[in-house]
């Protein structure tokens, strides 16, 4: 594996704080994965397939709501792992993963995870201390969500979803509206706002952040 890969995985805290030995052993199981885009990583319902970490490009999960339309969960970016759930209790899928754009992904299986586990048993407790950091997130950005209005909460949302560097954010805004828990129309509405106060572009299928420390303002409010 390349350094400037493990830099990249070395940038997330949950894997970072792993002891070096663990870190190594799991890395030692993992096989690079090129993937198209749109590529299915796994779908909702599915048995596991192992522990996955985007190296580059980015990973959505969605879910279905009660009512069964598609929701946009989590956008995975390079560095973080994901899949840690059904790994650890052998449950089916809770998300279906997709590739979003090209990407190209660390994979290791449920055998090879089983086998560095079984030479270092304490990979099972960084395991759950993975899905503890992500059940926080969520419980966070629940919390959050609760108080906040919803410019604060589409703020908020872009800047989650913002490409690093250029400033865009591609994501339909049916996913948009999921996210930040609001009507397509009532999205539409604030992002219009948005966009006469010269802080973001709107155009098919993407977003432009034209003035970042203005929406940063905007998340804060």
């Amino acid at each position: 594996m390349h350094q400037a890969d493990i830099d990249t995985l070395m940038a997330d805290p949950w894997f970072a704080a792993m002891a070096i030995g663990r870190r190594d052993g799991l890395l030692r199981e993992a096989r690079t994965e090129v993937l198209a885009a749109g590529a299915r990583i796994y779908g909702l319902g599915d048995p596991p397939n192992g522990l996955w970490a985007v190296v580059e490009g980015q990973v959505r999960l969605k879910g279905l709501s009660v009512n069964g339309a598609e929701l946009l969960a989590l956008i995975v970016r390079p560095g973080t792992w994901f899949g840690e759930l059904s790994t650890l209790d052998g449950l089916p899928r809770p998300h279906e993963a997709t590739s979003f754009g090209p990407a190209r992904l660390l994979h290791v299986p449920m055998p090879a995870f089983a086998r560095a586990a079984a030479l270092q048993p304490e990979l099972y407790r960084d395991l759950g201390l993975l899905v503890c950091a992500h059940q926080r997130t969520a419980l966070r950005f629940i919390a959050n969500s609760i108080g906040q209005s919803i410019r604060v909460r589409l703020a908020v949302a872009l800047l989650r979803a913002s490409v690093a560097g250029d400033g865009s954010v591609t994501i339909r805004q049916d996913e948009l509206a999921a996210i930040v828990g609001i009507a397509r129309q009532t999205l539409n509405r604030h992002l219009k706002t948005l966009e006469r106060e010269g802080i973001v572009e709107v155009a098919y299928g993407r977003i432009r952040i034209l003035d970042l420390a203005g929406l940063q303002a905007v998340a804060t409010e």
